[in-house]
């Protein structure tokens, strides 16, 4: 756990009765409302919260307190978070902001912080009403699934560059990730097209797609436009399963 800062550690060592007193005046308003609340100093370090939050968390007080508040918030969401944190602190309005926390177990936790700056004597004080979500909001989903799918797209084009891709194979799931991501993105995909993507040899590819199509996680269309060319699609079966196994990679 990090150490406190000199103000976070006067606070908590006196217990502020103003600091305490403001989030224990958010906490009885928001306890009909689902919302927990959490405080900071202006170092972004947290000085309290309440029992709402350190059990959604999944934390202990004594784990938290103290803490840096953007080490429990998902990676991927820490530079938008300190960019309206810092905007606030210098002056700027109270904004609310989607976002996630990592619980103690490493799982998620989406909410919306409806986030304002208040004074304690000489020293400012962020507070944070947390709105529990349950789970990302509409559209959110599709843009982490899109980039886990991209990500992981490279890092397997990536292994080509050290080792002959002939060694490994895999290029049936290399046509699936890249027709998730065509599709996420609003892109059309020809037979050839997705073929070519997988970096295998063409007809390596096209017996993989075959097969894709065999098991019902991929479907043949012609193209409406031009009906010498075929287009390629996932299912709904196979989307789904995509979608599951990219939910379950984020997890990890």
């Amino acid at each position: 756990m990090l150490a406190l800062t000199s103000r976070g550690a006067a606070i908590a060592a006196r217990g502020d009765n103003r600091v305490t007193g403001n989030i224990n005046r958010v906490g009885d308003r928001a306890g009909t409302r689902g919302l927990s609340s959490c405080v900071v100093d202006q170092d972004l370090m947290i000085v309290d919260a309440d029992d709402d939050f350190v059990a959604a968390l999944r934390h202990t007080r004594e784990a938290l307190i103290g803490r840096d508040l953007l080490a429990i918030i998902h990676p991927d969401d820490r530079a938008m978070n300190r960019e309206r944190l810092d905007a606030l602190v210098a002056g700027g309005p109270p904004f609310s902001i989607t976002k996630r926390y990592v619980c103690a177990d490493g799982r998620p936790l989406w909410v919306t912080n409806h986030v304002t700056l208040f004074q304690v004597g000489a020293m400012r004080h962020v507070m944070a009403t947390v709105e529990l979500l349950d789970g990302p909001p509409p559209g959110e989903e599709d843009r982490i699934l899109h980039r886990t799918a991209e990500c992981i797209l490279q890092k397997r084009r990536l292994r080509n560059q050290y080792f002959d891709s002939e060694l490994f194979g895999e290029a049936g799931f290399d046509v699936m990730l890249d027709l998730f991501v065509q599709d996420l993105a609003g892109r059309s995909t020809y037979t050839t097209s997705a073929a070519i993507a997988s970096r295998a040899p063409l007809t390596t590819a096209l017996r993989q797609i075959a097969m894709l199509v065999e098991r019902g996680l991929v479907a043949r269309e012609p193209d409406p436009v031009d009906r010498r060319r075929v287009l390629l699609r996932m299912t709904d079966d196979g989307a789904e399963r995509m979608r599951e196994y990219l939910r379950a990679t984020i997890q990890i």
